[in-house]
């Protein structure tokens, strides 16, 4: 048995390749950061992926609030011309963003006023300049209640007729921040109010959001008034007439943790759970729109053992395959990524027994919003450090690269020792 020469050549040419997970046509080498001359800090609040492969990115350099267009390349769009100052204001903290079906972009801010905080919402053009027919002379602001109370904007959606959806807690002062009152608020594309009201004159600790095809699916976590024992739901709601409908319970027992994120595709609810028993795991269900938990769908929830739970996300592709991301705790420049199966288990054939690592050029701080589109491009944000500063960032993996990297690996061990004719 001798190790074959050419084997070794292979091995040298191919490895480097076939180890490469990061798509180098996007932005610079893979990674887009937002660090410019004289930038000491940034952060992305929010982005949206659009059908053709555009990002619109909303975030914060220096505090300022900004908002670009970045082409499919991962090149900044310089026809995307953003100079208002609107996010700027003080006492403004701009939260999320929204891409409407006609091409504009809505943007959900907290506002000061003075006295206490209130929803403060804007649209932009396409070319990034502001609808001043919006609202009122281009900005909406609205206390949901129309009272003092302080209004903290969540989440924000945009409809398939174009009407805007908040998800919003609300403060009295007469309990603990660490629980509010959950209100929705609905505009319409002109920016005019058309519903403002509490979800429930209860006080719950809102934990995750997510709307798609005008079904709204809140998750949120409290006792209710008439029981003593804690307890998370989840709810989903018809934007249309905005009724309740609580499609799942979830009891807590002492090794669990609350509705970690929630992500919807067309027919199926997925819900991720954290786990803090003897084996710490990273749950995922599957259930349909109506609440009934798909009992073929079998996670075992078991993630790499240097994975963060507390800063780990998942998307579903269109096929029904699931990539769990996370933060490595053993290094801060290292993304896990475990992928399952339409039915939950675990893709082995992907990474090393279903887990690939991704390396970046500098450490991370956190991870982000994570979202994949049709040809299984999986961008995530986050923020990491240079120099000891916060920066912004957006990267794009290419996670069929990444099952490439198991095959040729088992390809090059099973021709690594060869006999000798």
């Amino acid at each position: 048995m001798k190790i074959n020469f050419f084997t070794l050549l292979f091995c040298a040419l191919c490895i480097p390749i076939s180890a490469q997970q990061i798509d180098e046509k996007f932005a610079r080498n893979g990674l887009y950061l937002f660090k410019e001359l004289g930038m000491n800090t940034s952060r992305i609040i929010d982005y949206n992926l659009t059908d053709n492969g555009e990002l619109y990115v909303l975030h914060l350099s220096d505090d300022n609030g900004n908002l670009i267009r970045l082409l499919k390349n991962g090149q900044k769009d310089t026809s995307f011309n953003f100079t208002s100052a609107i996010l700027n204001n003080e006492g403004t903290t701009p939260v999320a963003m929204s891409a409407t079906p006609y091409g504009t972009i809505v943007v959900l801010s907290n506002l000061w006023n003075g006295l206490s905080w209130m929803i403060h919402i804007n649209e932009f053009f396409e070319d990034g300049t502001l609808n001043t027919q919006f609202g009122r002379g281009g900005i909406y602001t609205k206390s949901i209640l129309d009272n003092s109370d302080d209004n903290f904007g969540q989440f924000l959606y945009t409809s398939s007729n174009g009407e805007i959806v908040v998800v919003a807690k609300i403060n009295d002062f007469s309990v603990s921040t660490t629980e509010e009152k959950i209100a929705i608020l609905k505009l319409s594309s002109e920016g005019r109010t058309l519903s403002s009201d509490l979800y429930a004159n209860h006080c719950y600790r809102l934990d995750s959001s997510a709307m798609r095809d005008d079904y709204l699916f809140l998750a949120y976590s409290g006792s209710s008034e008439n029981e003593v024992d804690h307890a998370t739901y989840l709810a989903g709601l018809n934007s249309e007439r905005m009724e309740r409908q609580n499609i799942h319970c979830l009891s807590v027992e002492g090794d669990y943790e609350t509705i970690d994120h929630i992500v919807l595709t067309d027919a199926a609810v997925y819900i991720s759970q954290i786990k803090t028993n003897s084996e710490a795991l990273y749950l995922i269900n599957k259930y349909d729109v109506d609440g009934n938990r798909d009992k073929t769908f079998r996670d075992s929830g078991q993630v790499d053992g240097n994975a963060d739970l507390y800063d780990s996300n998942f998307v579903v592709n269109k096929k029904g395959e699931l990539f769990v991301v996370s933060k490595s705790l053993n290094d801060d420049a290292e993304i896990l990524i475990k992928k399952l199966k339409n039915d939950g288990t675990i893709d082995e054939t992907f990474g090393v027994d279903g887990i690939a690592s991704i390396m970046l050029r500098h450490p991370m701080i956190t991870l982000g919003k994570m979202q994949i589109d049709e040809n299984d491009l999986l961008y995530i944000a986050g923020e990491m450090s240079i120099d000891g500063n916060p920066y912004g960032f957006i990267t794009r993996i290419d996670t069929s690269i990444m099952l490439l990297k198991r095959e040729k690996l088992d390809k090059f061990i099973r021709n690594l020792f060869v006999k000798r004719e």
